[in-house]
């Protein structure tokens, strides 16, 4: 058997292969026996395909030399000029002389050689093609990683959906190359992960966890040596209609669309309930804290900022302290210690968590108050009287159930008209809370977020429903990046009104709101982490001067 490729331009009609004919009638007229003679030659030619002007075909060495011969007589007639110099014939080892000897002009070899990205030959011309091939990759990584020491978040988003395609490309085409890519694999974890996280060292057990995508709390740098063997069943099962058209050497090929839908929907499910396998052996060997952490990323939207592209108009943008200290949060790795004091100013420790909690230098309010900011603009593009911080109408002896807020002066984050209801108004007001404080990492994510959502409720539900005559939504988020029931409702129904408006697809709406919403959380917690909160022992010089009346010249009365 031997295999034949060759790189030039695209076959022409008259050299295109038929299916093997029917047996043929005998001829009658001079014409007929010419087609004759010209279908039992066509019917010796070895099984083709064509992709651009790559050309590739398998059979006998005796069809292929026929094959050969006639590209090369016809092919210059429709400008096709076969080159010998480019073109490989692959042989088993007891055929090699007798396909010397046939072909004189063309390269010759029982080992193997490159074929479009992948290859084709023997295990040892495998292995020696994987070895340059990870050489190269090797040498992109190591650019992505000095890249990364000044871009991070480049560095990351072209790793995941740039150079890790190349090999994703050859274990979806080559099999049985898991035990080949160690070296690769071993690059990854020693020099890009670092690079990119900001650490000297990345113990296993988080490369574990890094592998997993990113909506399931990894960062979707996968191991490829777990995946290879995957990828090239999932590759099989995509292509399998294609594969037997090719074989059969089919007139045309028609796409089943419907069938294409059900096979790629298997491949989906069949990579979630793989990487949801990993996840469940992870969690299992994990601390609790670990386990919940994960919980917390796996949230949906919750990793929204890994998986966009870093483009500074729409805000997506990350410097590299950012980055890392983003990843930091994320994982709960230690912040490195530039610019950030061991002891905050109001005397605590100044970990991650009392950042995220510390009312010290106002940076509570700044994620609250970027979080109404956002949601307001993007109230204005399909609502009517959109009003940041609308007052309520003052309790006049109307009876309230007890907790509810009956200050004069009250007010909310958000008003809106024509949100639920035409002319309607609807209220919002929004909640940051940090799963890891005392008071709710007692609680599951659940519950958690029921609370605090009844706990608004409990203080405005009422007098929104019967003094205003208008709804209330409350909006609680996590600083990790999720959100409660009522506050996903209330942005799925805002994402389906824009799309309508627009004219958009309503996917990608509700992905921009949600990565919107995600980076003004995550930049604000990135900004408490190194903000400035004062020198210890000012704080309190500081309330007083906030209190002095700074009218110095008495007022009549």
């Amino acid at each position: 058997m031997g295999i034949y490729a060759c790189s030039l331009m695209p076959l022409v009609t008259s050299l295109q292969q038929e299916q093997q004919p029917q047996p043929l009638k005998e001829p009658v007229t001079d014409f007929d026996r010419q087609t004759y003679t010209e279908c039992q030659h066509r019917a010796s030619y070895p099984k083709q395909v064509w992709y651009a002007d790559d050309s590739a075909a398998g059979g006998k060495l005796k069809n292929l030399k026929l094959w050969w011969d006639d590209l090369q007589q016809q092919g210059p007639m429709y400008g096709y000029h076969p080159k010998a110099s480019k073109t490989w014939l692959i042989v088993k080892p007891a055929y090699l002389q007798q396909a010397k000897q046939l072909f004189l002009d063309i390269n010759v070899t029982d080992v193997g050689h490159r074929y479009l990205g992948s290859y084709i030959g023997t295990a040892a011309g495998l292995s020696e093609f994987l070895k340059d091939e990870i050489t190269s990759w090797k040498w992109d990584i190591s650019g992505l990683s000095d890249i990364a020491t000044r871009e991070p978040q480049l560095a990351y988003s072209a790793f995941i959906y740039g150079t890790s395609k190349r090999w994703n490309f050859v274990a979806r085409t080559t099999p049985n190359i898991s035990e080949l890519l160690y070296a690769l694999e071993y690059h990854i974890k020693e020099v890009f992960i670092p690079a990119v996280i900001g650490k000297m060292f990345v113990p296993e057990t988080l490369r574990r966890i890094f592998s997993l995508p990113a909506k399931m709390g990894g960062l979707g740098i996968h191991n490829i040596i777990e995946t290879s063997d995957m990828e090239y069943e999932n590759s099989t099962k995509a292509t399998a209609a294609l594969t037997d058209a090719i074989y059969n050497q089919a007139d045309s090929f028609d796409v089943d669309e419907d069938a294409q839908k059900e096979i790629m929907s298997g491949i989906r499910k069949n990579r979630e309930e793989y990487f949801n396998i990993t996840r469940l052996k992870i969690m299992e060997e994990s601390s609790p804290s670990v386990r919940r952490q994960l919980d917390l990323l796996s949230e949906k939207g919750a990793s929204s900022w890994l998986t966009s592209l870093p483009l500074k108009e729409y805000g997506f943008l990350l410097n590299k302290l950012e980055f890392f200290d983003a990843i930091a949060l994320r994982y709960n790795l230690t912040l490195s210690a530039l610019n950030r004091p061991k002891q905050c100013v109001c005397g605590e420790t100044n970990n991650i968590n009392h950042c995220l909690t510390c009312k010290c230098g106002g940076y509570v309010s700044l994620r609250h108050d970027s979080l109404r900011n956002t949601t307001a603009k993007l109230l204005d593009q399909v609502c009517s009287d959109v009003y940041p911080e609308p007052p309520l109408i003052n309790v006049a002896g109307e009876q309230l159930p007890p907790g509810t807020n009956v200050q004069d002066g009250a007010r909310l984050d958000v008003s809106a008209r024509n949100f639920w209801t035409p002319l309607d108004r609807a209220f919002t007001d929004i909640r940051v809370l940090h799963p890891q404080a005392p008071s709710n990492s007692n609680k599951s994510i659940t519950q958690m977020y029921h609370c605090h959502e009844q706990e608004k409720k409990r203080k405005y539900n009422a007098r929104v429903v019967h003094i205003e005559k208008a709804t209330f939504t409350p909006l609680v988020f996590s600083t990790t990046g999720g959100m409660g029931n009522e506050a996903a409702k209330f942005y799925n129904h805002l994402a389906d009104k824009i799309s309508r408006r627009t004219g958009q697809r309503y996917s990608d709406v509700i992905a921009f709101v949600r990565r919107r919403l995600r980076f003004d959380l995550l930049k604000t917690c990135i900004i408490s982490l190194r903000g400035y909160r004062g020198k210890p022992g000012r704080a309190r010089e500081a309330s007083e001067m906030s209190n002095l009346d700074i009218n110095l010249r008495p007022q009549a009365t």
